[in-house]
């Protein structure tokens, strides 16, 4: 049976998918989302109907086509996925609907066109405005049921289509309608037909890919006609934004090294090993050496044996536990087989991605990432608990030698040089992004305070 993740929001609600689909269900995709998906479920399929627009990065392609070259059929439609399988067909992604025929024929070509505003996921992404296809759709049945003339429908398409997407609600339209003399009758004949013969070419679509998905053979997926390209800005999104499912809280590897770098106690040692060992594997290529597979296999067998990871489930469930395949731990135990210097070098040649793989990568020697990951996870639940609207300008009063001397006397963490020079080394992108984590550190810390607090006053014998 086909394993099967699809990303879903306001198009269709996910109760009523499950009902035609047993799949994995995330909410729309946004940058990173799909290739963290091929990793932490290995999917055979990935449906991707919707995705975020305005409010942060959208899927990007690449993604698709990495999800694709490694095995996995890709197919889209109703929104983001009908724009993303029209851009990456050639590529073997797979388009299916009446959206996507039109995104692909170019009759349509703006990306407003399935763009809307949604509720959170509790309200299950209930749309507040109007998707252009939607309302395309809507007004050419009317015209076809005659309740509008051919003109009329080509005046209020043209009028939707000028109103800003996220303002885009048929009230909107029929207001501005109003202005250039549609009368009032008029428009509240076209507000009864919507009521009751609104077309939802979206959830149409969406229905059509869960079934189609549903009902494909096993394995679907064919070889990639093409070799993707990783250049860094992959390598970035791959290394430092893709997410990883921690005690049911997904968390990017950015976030888990953020956390680690202000919380590790002998943090400089671990930082200063991982840099060296990528260090090396540059200077390695520069030299023309390389290792051989025999080398390879020998750092496999002092690994495992150093960790007690000899049986095949104890090593599997060490892979599990440190959020790594076999193909990643492979090429870890190349980069062992090689291996030090010219750290300050290294971090700024990797100057979005820093050194966050190499940092996780060695707690993952040191069989302490399994740890750190969770503790960053639990940090993560505590701000999403209690402080879901984080801004850091709120906090603009506190600053930087303030929250550093406050972090080095609360938490284990060590800088033994100045903040300003620790940051670069640490890995931050600048000291704003450092300051962020040293705020994120001492509200999730006064939010655990407080809870302690408020259990000890409850515990409290009436006596003390």
């Amino acid at each position: 049976m086909n394993k099967i993740v699809i990303f879903l929001g306001p198009s269709l609600p996910k109760s009523e998918a499950r009902k035609i689909l047993d799949a994995v269900y995330l909410p729309p995709a946004k940058q990173a989302d799909l290739i963290s998906a091929v990793a932490t479920y290995k999917p055979d399929i990935i449906g991707l109907i919707d995705g975020v627009f305005y409010q942060c990065p959208s899927v990007w392609h690449k993604e698709i086509l990495y999800a694709i070259e490694q095995g996995v059929a890709v197919y889209g439609a109703s929104s983001m996925g009908a724009l993303r399988a029209a851009e990456t067909a050639a590529f073997g992604m797979v388009g299916i609907g009446e959206i996507y025929r039109m995104y692909a024929s170019e009759e349509l070509i703006d990306d407003d066109e399935v763009a809307l505003i949604y509720g959170p996921e509790d309200k299950e992404y209930r749309p507040s405005s109007e998707p252009m296809v939607n309302v395309r759709s809507t007004f050419r049945r009317a015209q076809d049921e005659g309740i509008i003339s051919e003109s009329l429908a080509q005046q209020l398409t043209a009028i939707a289509k000028s109103i800003y997407f996220p303002e885009r609600t048929f009230a909107t339209i029929f207001r501005q309608a109003a202005t250039v003399g549609v009368s009032p009758q008029k428009l509240e004949e076209i507000a009864n037909f919507i009521k009751n013969k609104y077309v939802d070419i979206k959830r149409q679509d969406a229905i059509l890919l869960l079934e189609n998905l549903r009902d494909l053979p096993e394995k679907p997926a064919q070889p990639p006609n093409f070799t993707l390209a990783r250049n860094h800005l992959f390598s970035a999104l791959y290394q430092r934004d893709r997410t990883v499912l921690r005690d049911n809280t997904n968390i990017s590897l950015g976030t888990i090294a953020g956390y680690v770098a202000l919380h590790l106690a002998d943090f400089d040692d671990t930082n200063f090993h991982a840099l060296n060992r990528a260090l090396v594997q540059i200077l390695a290529a520069l030299l023309g050496i390389e290792v051989s597979e025999g080398e390879v296999n020998k750092e496999i067998r002092r690994f495992r044996l150093k960790h007690a990871l000899t049986q095949e489930a104890e090593f599997t469930e060490w892979l599990n536990s440190n959020d790594l395949s076999l193909e990643g731990f492979n090429e870890l135990m190349c980069e062992m087989a090689c291996c030090r210097r010219l750290q300050t070098w290294l971090i700024g040649r990797k100057a979005y991605e820093k050194n966050i793989m190499s940092l996780l990568n060695e707690l993952r020697l040191q069989n302490r990432y399994d740890e750190w990951a969770d503790a960053a996870a639990k940090q993560e639940q505590i701000l999403q608990k209690y402080h879901p609207d984080f801004i850091e300008n709120n906090y603009d009063n506190l600053t930087m030698p303030q929250l550093v001397v406050e972090h080095l006397r609360s938490t284990d963490c060590r800088m033994n040089i100045n903040y300003k020079d620790w940051e670069k080394e640490a890995g931050f992108l600048d000291l704003a992004c450092m300051k962020v984590e040293l705020l994120r550190s001492r509200l999730a810390r006064e939010a655990m305070q407080n809870l302690t607090f408020k259990l000890a006053s409850i515990n409290r014998s009436p006596q003390e």
